[in-house]
């Protein structure tokens, strides 16, 4: 490992002084005499108010596809607002992730597009096909290229974390990590408990959760459904049935009855005949605009009025920008995968009927990439280290459920649902609740969970009210 001097400029003038460097470890471990891979590493000393002997922070973040922290620390106030309160715990260390952003060789690969069509049918298995041909094309580069893709799993990468800890000197660490963050975290509480302290995680993604569960991702909208009936705002404009059953009726209508809404092109006035049938309305169950606009186009849907939808459909299929991943990304995340006991009771959710394309980075891509740690891999597992877990209610990414299926398996640790949460639940429960601010400040440097409230509450939403044109 080396490590050198970077200053990071501050908001309202002056510099802090970081660690930056690289960790070189094996590509797979695995495999005598594997090539090695760099690894990035941050790290921001503890502030003088820290307390004396606290485990230094190891922050995992999610993704997979995180790209470094050099970009971000490059806006002004990131590192105010992020990293300098956990330096007031102890030292604050980030790892990136192995093939992907900053890491040497970053495994990057060119994206097929998946434009959501406008004027035609969607054709799943044209687009699966295509998908495949680019994947097996961009493997090749980088097995061609030496790379050996076999050991870009989340097991490796749990290693990763370890070397890190080891080179910069420390003995146990805690873990702060969220979404694809909470999986790597997770991965390392089973394979290395001897090293970790404590651990805070939030939006949870756990050993068999690497695929989005649809009936769970739909019960966040149920939620939001729930609240948004009785918002004054919206009062006389619920459908009868409530929201989720009108979001049900517009799929269903599209699906016995397809048609067309023609909209005009801004650039050059052409006009477009925007098809909504049983595949193409799924996209718009859950609405169009920022989520507070979810009942208002629920409503105004459902009333027959789809020229807003229309013209969001459309700006969608003119979505030209070219797409990136990394080879890492599907490696990683085909190899934590699915059971298949999980993935049946999955695709049998009757919500599938109403989402987009549910997984289907998945099912097109996992079978060319051929990474799979087996199911072993993806059992539950019980832990008794100190575990702080903070979830949002309105969690789009990683739902409620997935946090409450893993919380028994938990058997020291503390459950913050945080009411109206998105999926970056602990910053905004950090802004929302000074107790739960300083609750999880005074765990992460001590341990002590007693000073964590059972619950946050955000703000309530104002919703948009739907146009009575």
């Amino acid at each position: 490992m080396f490590v050198y001097p970077e200053r990071i400029p501050l908001k309202d003038g002056g510099f802090v002084n970081a660690e930056r460097g690289f960790v070189f470890v094996p590509i797979n471990r695995s495999k005598r005499g594997s090539d090695v891979i760099g690894i990035e590493v941050y790290r921001f000393r503890a502030s003088a108010n820290a307390k004396p002997g606290a485990p230094p922070i190891f922050f995992l973040h999610g993704g997979p596809g995180f790209p470094g922290l050099e970009g971000f620390l490059k806006t002004e106030g990131t590192f105010e607002e992020r990293w300098r309160p956990l330096t007031d715990v102890s030292d604050v260390v980030v790892v990136s992730q192995r093939g992907i952003g900053s890491s040497k060789p970053t495994t990057l690969i060119d994206m097929p597009s998946d434009p959501i069509p406008a004027e035609q049918p969607f054709d799943a298995d044209k687009v699966r096909t295509e998908a495949q041909q680019v994947y097996q094309r961009e493997k090749a580069f980088w097995e061609q290229a030496g790379v050996d893709l076999k050991g870009f799993t989340v097991l490796e990468a749990a290693d990763d974390v370890d070397d890190v800890r080891k080179a910069l000197g420390y003995d146990k660490i805690t873990i702060w990590g969220g979404s694809f963050g909470s999986h790597w975290g997770m991965t390392l509480m089973r394979k290395r408990p001897e090293i970790l302290e404590r651990v805070i995680l939030f939006g949870m993604e756990g050993p068999d959760q690497s695929y989005d569960h649809p009936g769970w991702l739909w019960n966040v909208y149920k939620r939001m459904a729930e609240e948004a009936e009785k918002a004054p705002e919206l009062k006389g404009m619920i459908p009868e049935g409530g929201l989720i059953k009108a979001a049900e009726t517009i799929v269903e209508r599209a699906r016995t009855k397809p048609f067309t809404v023609t909209v005009t092109d801004t650039v050059d006035n052409s006009k477009h005949d925007i098809l909504f049938d049983g595949e193409l309305i799924k996209p718009l169950s859950r609405g169009y605009g920022p989520l507070n606009n979810w009942p208002a186009s629920i409503i105004t849907m459902y009333r027959g009025d789809f020229r807003a939808a229309a013209e969001a459909r459309f700006r969608w299929s003119k979505s030209s920008a070219r797409a990136y991943r990394t080879a890492s990304y599907f490696m990683l995340d085909c190899g934590s995968g699915v059971t298949q006991k999980r993935l049946a009771e999955q695709q049998a959710d009757p919500a599938v009927n109403l989402l987009w394309r549910m997984n289907s980075i998945y099912f097109d891509a996992c079978s060319v990439w051929e990474s799979d740690l087996g199911d072993d891999f993806r059992q539950n597992f019980e832990t008794q280290i100190p575990t702080v877990i903070v979830h949002g209610t309105w969690d789009l990414s990683t739902p409620l459920e997935n946090a409450q299926e893993l919380v028994p398996y938990f058997k020291n640790s503390k459950f913050i649902p945080v009411v109206r949460g998105p999926h970056g639940a602990i910053v905004a429960a950090m802004g929302a609740s000074e107790e739960f601010r300083k609750g999880i400040m005074h765990f992460a440097a001590t341990g002590d969970m007693s000073q964590l409230p059972d619950s946050v509450t955000m703000p309530p939403v104002k919703w948009r009210v739907p146009s009575s044109k």
